[in-house]
């Protein structure tokens, strides 16, 4: 992830993303099952995301890990 963060985040895209990863572990926390996705994965085989908060999502854990590191746009 640290290499796929790009050093021109703001603070409030830091804070964003804490944010996402807290509501998630909150989601777990009470016994659902979610995890957070890269929309675009970071190391994909056709092409790689960023570590971004806009390329994250939470989503049920078996459906993130049904897509199996492949884009998740659907276009």
């Amino acid at each position: 992830k640290l290499q796929r963060t790009p050093a021109w985040l703001t603070q409030g895209d830091m804070f964003e993303m804490e944010c996402i990863y807290k509501y998630c572990s909150a989601l777990r926390s009470i016994g659902l099952d979610y995890e957070v996705d890269h929309i675009i994965p970071l190391q994909g085989k056709e092409v790689s995301g960023l570590h971004v908060p806009t390329n994250l999502q939470v989503i049920y854990s078996a459906q993130n890990r049904s897509k199996h590191n492949k884009n998740g746009l659907k276009i």
